[in-house]
């Protein structure tokens, strides 16, 4: 009965190839653009489920508040967290400490070979103990138990040690405060991509300073840990704020309430952005639209699949009735289109599989990971894979084959079964479903570049053309010294305007807080603000506007002393306005005499415009030692950049030989804020193209069919004096009305949804009526050429061939 079925199936196929052909690539193109868009998906879902112990794993987020009101929620925890909460609180199996924002970045010397390496992190033995990144050499229980070890990846092994046994060699770091001789004790495998976790050099975490490793007022390091159950949470949540009592031995940040947030490791990636994060995170909300995006192109490639099989059903009548009236059981027939659909499905399934093996390198690097088929294997998302296309299998054999056996055996001898209202209106119904899903994708891609241009042309309030950022040298003796000579010398250079150090630069979170408050409060409010190391070149180097005041000059002795202010800080500080801020005293953290503020900035973006403004105080960079600058700003004056880096790498190597010369490019390094907006626009941009295309190609079918039956009238019409366009508006009319109905679903859909999405933006474009107006033009073009291309044939055909033959 099988060999029956196949024979079968395939002597239709190869009957109309053409039409074969057309619809088992309409339906590969969408199986692979949905394929696609959810295996990225399924990647971007199974970070970090790889590890064993990843359903009791959690990190330790910290949250301030003030009284019932967050006022500051951070990815990372103090030094002290991790062995408090192990002593103190029950459900604590084991915990790690990753201290890796204290010096990320480092010179990094073997021999003769230096280079400045990041991703540098102080882990302590727990790391290996919670986690199972593979170590290829090295003993797990040891290898970070004491000072000066370190565990390298094995491309940072090869890349110092060549062919050389590792174990046992000596690095040399030098960091922005100190330098450190570690031993290697341990080569680890390169951290998977679908982990949150990745360093290439992981430093004993005793090898930090002895005040730092338990200190509770440095919330600068990565706690996880490990609980005897996942019930446990809310319990040691409920628990901690109590237990930090005890620790707040400091005046800072007394007035607030001390907690934490334990964040399950498999969430981390696709939660919310925080403060102090490492890690560019994903987007849930774009990987939920991803998810509906690739249901519709799959839901569209199927419609089209029955479309198609229905319209052509009208050759097959009478071979369904011939078997109806010699016996064959309803069963058998049903069995018969469910196998061919299955034919069909994996034909397009297997064409689908190897168009995403020739375009999945591209994809990669468009998405920047590794994306591969081995995801569908973590979790049970090839459950939900197999069941959707079974689903879409029995819907796209069974609903063909219930048209044709419900009608009489009769009406399928004489070929009119297609003369049924309810089966008319059911292919009517499927084509709006998919012209509105189409549109939908449409408004959406329109929307989605819209507010990548709204976010890369406003105005930043801050100039990031035409600049050069340097990293700094590491320690070395006499650093202050050279760095003013080199900083004078460069700036002599006719092609440069201004030079300029910080501690941060625009792009990038500023990622040092301080808790301060207005001197003459005396409730003592302390709140969180970012403080921002500079010198005084500059606010004018990057043209910083000042709403009051003044910044800070060498022509004043005593500026170390003195505070700039954004007006986002201003108001925090309860000033009502610029000039009401300049010159009042502000208590700053770790500083023993209250500040004044000499000038008020108008507020910019230091990051990009999906975050709102933060408050931020601009400090002199000679105020407090131990807070360390990272960066020598370059403004350069328009003309040959390629020749103005090269002198100033020469000028560079005079002064620091011993560190690499390592720089960017301001404006592509703010940029790339947008990276993942770039990649979801582009994703969506591409599929939405290809969902047209397949609705374009069955609504081209479809026409041809619906012409083909009704050439005899249109011939009759034609001996009868109708013109040319009468005959278009008779053919044309029911597709277009088709199209108008689901434009009318589809925009305010589109406008709801797109809503939404705007709002995860602190910045955002407005929805304006040409984001849906171009899009219906556009599918009402796209539709017009479509069917202009079949009506035509009839149209312009011979009356009396049609009278003749029909």
């Amino acid at each position: 009965m099988i060999r029956n079925y196949c024979e079968s199936a395939l002597r239709n196929l190869m009957k109309r190839k053409r039409f074969s052909f057309i619809n088992i690539f309409g339906l590969a193109i969408g199986i692979a653009s949905a394929l696609m868009i959810l295996t990225y998906v399924a990647f971007e879902f199974s970070f970090d489920k790889f590890h064993k112990k990843s359903d009791r794993i959690y990190r330790v987020e910290s949250t301030f508040h003030e009284g019932d009101v967050l006022t500051d929620h951070w990815a990372s925890s103090s030094f002290g967290y991790g062995s408090a909460m192990k002593e103190n609180l029950a459900g604590i199996e084991d915990y790690t400490r990753i201290g890796s924002l204290n010096q990320p970045e480092q010179i990094v010397k073997y021999g003769e070979l230096c280079m400045r390496e990041n991703q540098i992190a102080y882990a302590d033995p727990g790391f290996f103990r919670l986690f199972d990144f593979e170590l290829l050499k090295g003993d797990r229980r040891s290898c970070l138990s004491s000072p000066r070890q370190v565990v390298i990846t094995e491309r940072i092994a090869k890349k110092y040690f060549k062919e050389e046994d590792p174990i046992g060699k000596i690095l040399l770091f030098t960091g922005s405060s100190e330098q450190l001789s570690c031993e290697v004790t341990g080569v680890m495998k390169e951290m998977p991509s679908n982990s949150h976790i990745h360093y290439n050099f992981l430093i004993s975490y005793q090898s930090l300073p002895q005040y730092m490793q338990e200190f509770w007022y440095k919330h600068e390091a990565y706690t996880y840990v490990l609980l005897d159950s996942p019930q446990r949470k809310t319990e040691i949540e409920k628990q901690f704020p109590a237990m930090a009592e005890k620790f707040k031995t400091e005046e800072a940040l007394r007035n607030k309430k001390w907690g934490v947030v334990l964040i399950p490791i498999n969430d981390i990636h696709l939660n919310p952005q925080r403060g102090y994060e490492a890690e560019t995170k994903g987007n849930r909300s774009a990987m939920i639209a991803l998810i509906f995006a690739a249901a519709a192109i799959l839901a569209i490639a199927w419609i089209n699949y029955i479309n198609l099989t229905v319209a052509r059903s009208m050759e097959r009548a009478r071979e369904l009735g011939v078997r109806r009236v010699i016996g064959a059981f309803r069963m058998q027939l049903i069995t018969q289109f469910l196998f061919e659909a299955l034919l069909i499905n994996l034909l397009a399934l297997l064409l689908a599989l190897g168009i995403i093996e020739i375009i999945l390198p591209y994809f990669n690097m468009l998405v920047g990971r590794s994306v591969s088929f081995i995801v569908w294997l973590t979790g049970y998302w090839w459950i939900v894979l197999f069941l959707a296309f079974a689903v879409g299998v029995f819907l796209s054999g069974y609903y063909p084959a219930l048209v044709l056996l419900n009608r009489r055996p009769i009406a399928l001898l004489k070929g009119r079964f297609l003369d049924s209202k309810a089966g008319e209106r059911t292919r009517r119904v499927l084509v709006v479903l998919q012209y509105t899903a189409s549109m939908i994708l449409l408004c959406g891609t329109l929307i989605v570049f819209a507010q990548l241009s709204f976010m890369r042309s406003q105005s930043l309030g801050v100039d990031t053309e035409n600049k050069l950022i340097i990293k700094f040298p590491g320690r070395t003796e006499g650093l202050e010294t050279k760095l003013e000579a080199m900083k004078k010398e460069i700036n002599n250079l006719p092609s440069i305007n201004k030079v300029a150090f910080s501690g941060s630069v625009p792009g990038e979170e500023v990622a040092t807080f301080l808790s301060n408050h207005r001197t003459a409060d005396y409730s003592k409010q302390n709140r969180l603000y970012e403080m921002l190391t500079c010198d005084a070149g500059y606010i004018d180097t990057y043209g910083l506007k000042l709403l009051a005041g003044r910044g800070f000059s060498e022509d004043y002795g005593d500026d170390v002393d003195k505070l700039v202010v954004n007006e986002t800080a201003a108001r925090s500080l309860g000033f009502t306005s610029g000039q009401e801020a300049v010159g009042q005293l502000v208590t700053v953290e770790c500083v023993n005499k209250p500040m004044q503020i000499i000038g008020v900035v108008k507020d910019y973006h230091q990051q990009a415009l999906t975050k709102n403004y933060t408050p931020i105080m601009l400090m002199h960079k000679d105020k407090l030692k131990w807070l360390p600058q990272h960066y020598i700003t370059i403004a350069m004056n328009p003309g040959n950049a390629s020749e103005s880096v090269a002198k100033i790498g020469e000028i560079w190597h005079r002064y620091f030989p011993d560190s690499s010369y390592d720089y960017f490019f301001l404006d592509d390094f703010f940029d790339h804020q947008y990276r993942q907006d770039k990649v979801f626009g582009v994703m969506i941009a591409a599929f939405t193209g290809l969902a047209i295309f397949i609705s374009c190609l069955g609504l081209w079918v479809l026409v041809m069919f619906s012409c083909s039956t009704r050439v005899k009238e249109m011939g009759i019409r034609k001996v009868l004096g109708a013109s040319h366009l009468n005959l278009f508006y008779q053919l044309g009319k029911k597709f277009f009305l088709l199209i108008l109905i689901a434009v009318t679903i589809a925009l305010p859909a589109s406008w709801f949804i797109m809503q939404a999405w705007l709002n995860h933006y602190a910045f955002h474009t407005e929805l304006r009526w040409w984001f849906f107006f171009l899009p219906v033009v556009l599918m009402l073009f796209i539709s017009f050429v479509t069917v202009t291309f079949q009506v035509a044939k009839v149209v312009y055909s011979k009356p009396a061939r049609s009278l003749r033959y029909e």
